[in-house]
């Protein structure tokens, strides 16, 4: 279980990293009325290919969201029970203090 757990947070390190760095390659949309007025409209051919590449990047990270929820509800899944695991621990700790202290 052990080895699951290392190779799950593995996989969310790396979907993690990949989706901050897809977000922060993907462009915006507020170019609007000032890019037509500066002169930066695209020709066809360009903006074909800037909106073929945008289009990839959202394709991806929409994956690697994808990936990055399951693998994060594999790990809630398998994670151990802490509550009853401290519940016992807690439960020992008061037994101890009244053999103590009677």
């Amino acid at each position: 279980m052990e080895i699951l757990e290392g190779i799950l947070l593995i996989v969310l390190l790396v979907a993690a990293v990949f989706i901050i760095v897809a977000v922060l390659l993907q462009k915006g949309n507020d170019e609007g009325l000032s890019g037509t007025i500066s002169g930066g409209a695209d020709t066809f051919y360009g903006k074909d290919k800037a909106s073929h590449a945008d289009r990839t990047i959202f394709i991806c990270t929409l994956v690697a969201a994808i990936v990055f929820a399951l693998a994060v509800l594999a790990v809630y899944v398998i994670q151990p029970d802490f509550y009853a695991t401290y519940e016992l621990d807690a439960w020992k700790e008061l037994n101890s203090y009244k053999d103590i202290f009677g």
